[in-house]
């Protein structure tokens, strides 16, 4: 039998030869990097629920590597019985994480030691637990049990809880706004809100999620305030955009305005489209004895993002706020929270979506502002081709339309 080369995984042989090169610069990158947020050290002997830990963190926040084998100062110990390691990975991925999840194993071979690479991806069922019912998540090189507002995250991204039919306490049907409730009635479904007596308002508020019991009072919901409420951001000071507009090209530059736009996310979507083109450059053509003015980006595609940004944003997060950041030769839109579930920015960009905020999403669609199909991201690249691009940095979803 052949020696078989020294970095392999498990596959056809006419596979192996051609991986080989790639794979020992992958491992040996790896292994210069040390342990840090999406890579983990573990010896052979290491226990099932050691090793449960690292699968459940991993698959709770971006995915991540564990390399078996290998110390914690990175010196490499090897593995002596692949079957046996194969078989721990497999049972502890299958009994030991909740849900069961399904890594990938590859094998190297590095200066005569076997180390098995377990690769887990971003989990598209969170949040997951180890058997003894913790749900962690990875910060840097350590898992940490997740704290009340992460694992709401996690149940949030799993779409198993929505965020903004959330009540939101010491608030009541006083903080709607009951002249934009007349008109949303009025518009969308012809009824009088007006002629309703009080109870049967407070039932109308509650069956449409706008009001929730808490205590046995009726409160707003988060989604009702975003909506509808007098002032949303006494309560939400999270849902405000800011707005700044800087004369160059980095942030560091000097300042040409800034704002902080206030209201329901009806009216934030106005007033943000509205001083964005104000600031953009407008290019002009010469036709006959004319000049015409041209928009440097489209209405629709600055629509579309914006509405994006203040319906599909994570909410939970009470320290982050939308951010416009209009430079002389982009604009920036930073809106808070990953992208939902197993959503990935390829995904996006061929119309595949998966709503955080159902409420939301309801009203702007009653409301003309989104259509609740996922065309938004595809509408924008046809309008501005490659002028745009969309990126994950951490918590925030990050949308870039070159001018």
């Amino acid at each position: 039998m052949p020696p078989r080369p020294s970095a392999w995984v498990t596959m056809p042989m006419d596979r192996q030869h051609s991986r080989h090169s790639d794979l020992m610069t992958d491992i040996t990158t790896l292994l210069n990097q040390g342990e840090h947020a999406s890579l983990e050290f573990k010896q052979e002997d290491v226990r099932p629920e050691s090793l449960a830990k690292e699968l459940v963190a991993f698959s709770n926040t971006l995915g991540g590597i564990v390399l078996i084998g290998v110390a914690d100062d990175g010196a490499i110990f090897g593995v002596t019985d692949r079957a046996l390691i194969e078989q721990r990975v497999i049972n502890v991925a299958r009994h030991n994480v909740v849900p069961a999840i399904d890594p990938e194993l590859v094998w190297s071979c590095i200066n005569g030691q076997d180390v098995c690479e377990v690769r887990v991806g971003k989990g598209p069922a969170k949040p997951y637990q180890t058997l003894d019912g913790k749900f962690l998540i990875r910060i840097g090189s350590t898992n940490r049990q997740a704290t009340k507002e992460e694992l709401s995250r996690l149940f949030q991204a799993a779409g198993l809880v929505h965020f903004d039919i959330s009540p939101v306490e010491q608030t009541g049907p006083e903080d709607l706004d009951e002249s934009k409730l007349q008109v949303y009635w009025q518009t969308y479904y012809q009824l009088d809100y007006f002629r309703l007596d009080g109870d049967e308002r407070i039932n109308l508020l509650l069956n449409a999620d706008l009001l929730n019991l808490h205590e046995g009072l009726p409160v707003c919901t988060i989604g009702g305030l975003l909506m509808f409420g007098r002032q949303p951001q006494r309560r939400l000071p999270q849902s405000a955009i800011q707005f700044a507009a800087f004369n160059g090209v980095e942030i560091t530059d000097p300042l040409l305005d800034k704002k902080e736009l206030m209201g329901v996310l009806p009216d934030l979507i106005d007033n943000a489209a509205a001083l964005v083109r104000l600031f953009l450059p407008k290019p002009s053509t010469v036709n006959g004895l004319r000049r015409e003015e041209q928009d440097c980006i489209p209405p629709a595609a600055l629509r579309e993002a914006l509405v994006n940004a203040v319906c599909h944003r994570d909410y939970s997060l009470s320290h982050r706020r939308i951010q416009l950041f209009l430079f002389r030769d982009r604009l920036e839109i930073h809106s808070p929270g990953r992208l939902p579930n197993s959503l990935t920015v390829q995904k996006i960009r061929s119309g595949n979506s998966a709503p955080r905020n159902l409420l939301l999403l309801k009203y702007l669609d009653n409301m003309r502002y989104i259509d609740g199909l996922g065309r938004g991201v595809p509408l924008m690249i046809r309008a501005l081709g490659d002028r745009v691009s969309f990126a994950e940095n951490g918590e925030l979803f990050s949308v870039t339309i070159r001018l």
